[in-house]
């Protein structure tokens, strides 16, 4: 069975993930956001190629365990900033973390 759409969420996330970092950085000189940035873009992309090779249980865990540390990392920056970029990081991978989540019971769960 093919992801599509997780692979799909997942290489949006990299998106989402380098350019958040980018953003980071250009606005605030920041260095750590653009590192952050690139390492989370890495990851989700690398969620989304072995999607496409059709390692499914190794790209959906993968993009569970990154969502669950931008959740982490973003969120708590969310709710003491108030800021747009790490309120739309951390909800957008909470819903993709959870929709990867689902998907890697449903594949463990068949084989």
């Amino acid at each position: 069975m093919i992801y599509s759409t997780e692979m799909k969420l997942n290489s949006a996330m990299a998106i989402l993930a380098f350019v958040g970092g980018s953003i980071g950085y250009v606005k605030s000189k920041s260095l750590p956001s653009l590192i952050a940035g690139s390492v989370f873009g890495i990851l989700y992309s690398s969620s989304a190629y072995f999607l496409h090779k059709n390692e499914n249980k190794l790209g959906l865990g993968l993009s569970v365990i990154t969502s669950s540390l931008l959740v982490g990392s973003m969120g708590k920056k969310a709710i003491a900033t108030q800021k747009p970029v790490p309120i739309v990081m951390s909800s957008s991978a909470l819903v993709v973390g959870l929709i990867n989540a689902k998907s890697l019971y449903s594949f463990v769960k068949e084989n």
